[in-house]
C-alpha cells in the first residue's frame, strides 16, 4: 500500500505549484509553514504581497514563480469568491455535452432492440448518421456504464 503525500495530493487536485524553484520569497523553504508546492498558498501570499507590502503586480508575481496575467486571474477570483476562488477547478466539461440525454436513451435502443452484439465503433457510426454528432466509442462506453450504475443503485438503495 502506498502512501500517498502531500505533493501527490496536490498534483492530483490540480494544486501543485507549476515551479516553486521559482520562488523567491525566503519563507518559502523546506520543514516551513509556507509549502511551495501548495498553488492556493502561493497564489494568496502573492495577493497578500501587493495588497500589504505594495508591490507591483509583476514584481509579485515574479517573486511567486508565476506569470502576471495569473497574478490578475488570481486577484479576480479572490475578489469575487475569497479564497475559495484561488482553488483550481476542474477543467474541460462539467457535463455531457454529446451525450445528452436524448442520445443515451437513444443508444439504449439501439442496444436493447438489435439481436446482435453492437460494438461502441458501430454506435459511435449510428449516432453520427442521426445526430451529425461524432462522439468517440469510448465516451459511449463509459456513459452504459454510468448509466447501468445509477439504475442498479435506484433500484437497490441502501
Amino acid at each position: 500500500m502506498s502512501i500517498e503525500t502531500k505533493k501527490d495530493k496536490l498534483r492530483k487536485d490540480g494544486a501543485l505549484h507549476p515551479n516553486p524553484q521559482k520562488i523567491k520569497d525566503d519563507r518559502f523553504t523546506p520543514d516551513s509553514f509556507f509549502n511551495s508546492n501548495d498553488l492556493v498558498q502561493v497564489k494568496y501570499e502573492m495577493l497578500r504581497s501587493v495588497s500589504e507590502e505594495r508591490l507591483p503586480a509583476s514584481k509579485a508575481a515574479e517573486k511567486y514563480g508565476l506569470s502576471r496575467p495569473s497574478y490578475y486571474q488570481a486577484r479576480e477570483q479572490f475578489d469575487s469568491e475569497g479564497l475559495v476562488g484561488l482553488i483550481p477547478q476542474k477543467r474541460g466539461p462539467k457535463n455531457a455535452r454529446k451525450l445528452t440525454d436524448e442520445v443515451v436513451e437513444f443508444i439504449e435502443r439501439q442496444i436493447n432492440d438489435s439481436d446482435v452484439k453492437l460494438l461502441w465503433e458501430e454506435l459511435a457510426g449510428i449516432i453520427k448518421a442521426k445526430f451529425e454528432t461524432v462522439v468517440h466509442p469510448r465516451s459511449i462506453e463509459r456513459a452504459m456504464k454510468n448509466r447501468k450504475t445509477l439504475r442498479s443503485k435506484k433500484k437497490n438503495p441502501e
